[in-house]
């Protein structure tokens, strides 16, 4: 579609992907009039129409009003620049939650997929992708969920389970008076080293987040129920007298 010519209502409307009767409307509010009328009274659109009406949908697009779009529209500061600069923000926007979208579906799906269909479950998914979303940048949650996908779904639940068993593990050590220096504690300090950078990936953000998750929602809620923070302060003392 070039601008340098003039375009009936109908091929505009086409073009642009608006209805007929919308710019009848754009038309008769004053927010949107044809330069032209042909002899027998037909509008014509000039390249000045076109561009408004590219920023009058890119502004509408951003949730705002006709009356305040018209105000915009006839404010010469702006111009299309500011307004396709707008639009791109907007679109950036989408596209972020579109990708964190993408990821809770994904991992709703592949629970699904496995079987796991109870309300509680929905209940602790929601919570939990919930939490995801408050400490991990789009980008960092996408990182997540491609490694989730690389390793499978029975991969993830042999590690789930290694991390219960292991927390079992350092419970009966530290119920049982085990010094936290004790070598038979520290191949669990070094598998529970492996299973983190095995989620975060040896990404230092992705660990930072982790980090903020476990000491601002506490290592039950963090953990899903499978740490308390006795078990947590135990494994960390016993990392602390780890030979370097």
């Amino acid at each position: 579609m070039t601008v340098d010519r003039s375009y009936r209502i109908g091929e505009l409307a086409r073009h642009a992907g608006v209805t007929v009767r919308a710019l009848h409307h754009y038309d008769s509010l004053g927010v949107l009039s044809p330069t032209e009328r042909t002899s027998g009274g037909h509008r014509l659109y000039a390249a000045a129409d076109v561009e408004r009406l590219y920023r009058l949908l890119a502004l509408r697009g951003l949730g705002l009003p006709l009356e305040e779009v018209s105000e915009l529209l006839d404010d010469d500061r702006g111009g299309a620049a500011d307004t396709v600069r707008r639009h791109l923000t907007r679109v950036e926007h989408q596209l972020d939650a579109l990708s964190a979208l993408r990821t809770r579906l994904s991992r709703l799906l592949g629970a699904l997929d496995g079987g796991e269909e109870s309300t509680q479950w929905f209940l602790d998914a929601l919570e939990a992708m919930s939490m995801f979303e408050k400490y991990y940048t789009p980008e960092q949650l996408e990182q997540l969920e491609q490694r989730r996908q690389a390793l499978g779904e029975d991969a993830i639940k042999a590690v789930e389970q290694e991390w219960k068993d292991l927390y079992a593990q350092v419970r009966a050590h530290r119920e049982g008076g085990t010094d936290p220096a004790d070598p038979a504690v520290q191949p669990l300090v070094r598998r529970s080293g492996e299973l983190i950078r095995m989620f975060t990936g040896g990404d230092p953000g992705i660990e930072a987040g982790l980090k903020r998750m476990y000491e601002q929602e506490g290592p039950a809620r963090a953990s899903r129920g499978v740490a308390d923070p006795a078990d947590l302060e135990y494994l960390d003392r016993a990392r602390a007298a780890s030979p370097r």
